[in-house]
């Protein structure tokens, strides 16, 4: 089954466009009624701080509205955050999460959960995405639309309580909340468990979300911990499910060195990760006798990794986190505390860990490509398999359509990364034109 307004998560485009536009939103709204709720059952809605959300957030309530469903809108809060309201009430039959996430402020999206809190699989993205497209017609008798700006109290409590007996009283750090979904609360949550916080781009509105800030881009991050002498700092994006850190000496740790960190005192078994994790970072755990096993790209394909395997943490490069005992999707804020948490419980800096990890030099970069079946051409095929040969053995190469954006990500690992994926990505732009 077609899943074609579906990326690697979620619904995704730019803000009034279609399907993103009001008519477009409704109809997405009937349809996750439709196939997530029957007429009287409450689905729990939320939204990022984008100029955007609020007007999609309204049309998508009426159209949930609109096939019988009862409505309760929590306002903002990080997606993980509503994944968790969205388990953690047992009156909900699914969760609808108006984002973008990492992107710029002119794109917004919707993720939708079950009442399980979990993400969708390919199967029933299918199954939704047929129904936008075919379109539904409203009930005669309307659901009702309720507002609660009171759960989020519970989503802090979870984080909080997540740290069990961490008392962080000697810690300073930096926190970036990407003028996003965690401003204030990211502070909220440290202080409370006894750091000493410096909130940074933690002001929403509407239009500098993720811009020049947050997990996407930590420049000014590494430069706060260097001037203030901080222990680490902390990143994350629009919608909070990414995080990544700043060691004292104000270098990037992303999420491969968190997933070693955390896979390592924990004595873990395995990791679950992507296919865009660094081969340098599965040699790391591999001396540790920690197994790798990689999924495509997304944090719903590593949570599959894991049911399979029975690991009990998984991840991507980006840095999403998951911890499927905790809570069934990328959470940057919980992997923030579980982070300090094994800190706290050890001998060795962030700088330290970061350290341990042999990072292979990568380089990624971005063309233009308005259909993603060009990939799937002969003639691309054979310019793909043919590159990656001439790569065998000294370094990796992976070209993919991006789950967000009309782009091809070209990622080499190699010696000299960023001159072959330069040179790839020049000639590969030639060859789908």
């Amino acid at each position: 089954m077609d899943r074609d307004l579906f990326g690697t998560d979620g619904l995704r485009g730019l803000a009034g466009q279609y399907p993103l536009d009001d008519i477009g939103a409704e109809q997405i709204g009937m349809s996750v009624g439709t196939q997530f709720a029957k007429p009287g059952q409450r689905i729990i809605i939320a939204s990022d701080p984008r100029e955007s959300s609020a007007g999609l957030v309204e049309a998508v309530t009426h159209g949930l509205t609109a096939v019988g469903a009862n409505v309760t809108s929590i306002g903002v809060i990080p997606t993980p955050g509503l994944a968790y309201l969205t388990r953690e009430g047992d009156e909900f039959a699914a969760g609808v999460m108006i984002t973008a996430s990492h992107n710029p402020y002119q794109y917004n999206g919707v993720k939708v959960f079950d009442r399980r809190g979990d993400k969708l699989s390919d199967a029933s993205e299918a199954a939704l995405n047929g129904l936008i497209k075919k379109g539904v017609t409203a009930h005669s008798t309307t659901g009702r639309a309720a507002v609660d700006r009171d759960r989020t109290g519970r989503y802090e409590d979870f984080l909080v309580g997540s740290a069990g007996d961490l008392n962080a009283d000697n810690l300073r750090i930096a926190v970036d909340s990407a003028n996003g979904a965690a401003s204030g609360l990211a502070e909220r949550v440290f202080k409370r468990l006894g750091a000493k916080v410096t909130p940074i781009f933690d002001s929403p509105a509407g239009r500098n979300i993720n811009q020049g800030c947050g997990a996407t881009d930590v420049r000014a991050l590494c430069q706060e911990v260097l001037d203030n002498g901080l222990d680490l700092g902390i990143a994350l994006d629009g919608d909070a499910d990414r995080l990544v850190m700043v060691d004292n000496q104000g270098r990037e740790v992303n999420g491969d060195h968190l997933l070693y960190l955390l896979a390592v005192t924990n004595r873990l078994k395995g990791v679950v990760t992507t296919v865009m994790s660094n081969i340098g970072f599965e040699q790391s755990l591999q001396k540790k006798g920690i197994k790798v096993e990689r999924t495509k790209v997304g944090d719903r394909y590593v949570l599959e990794g894991l049911a399979r395997t029975g690991f009990e943490l998984g991840g991507e490069q980006s840095g999403h986190i998951v911890f499927p005992k905790l809570l069934k999707t990328g959470d940057g804020l919980l992997s923030a505390v579980q982070v300090i948490k094994a800190l706290a419980a050890g001998d060795k800096t962030l700088a330290e860990w970061r350290d341990q990890v042999e990072i292979l030099p990568q380089a990624l970069v971005n063309i233009p490509l308005r259909d993603r079946a060009l990939l799937d051409r002969s003639e691309v095929k054979v310019f793909i398999a043919e590159q990656a040969d001439k790569l065998s053995g000294e370094g990796r190469l992976l070209i993919r359509p991006s789950g967000t954006e009309p782009l091809a990500r070209v990622m080499v690992e190699a010696s000299d990364a960023q001159q072959h994926a330069e040179r790839i990505a020049k000639e590969l732009t030639e060859l789908v034109k």
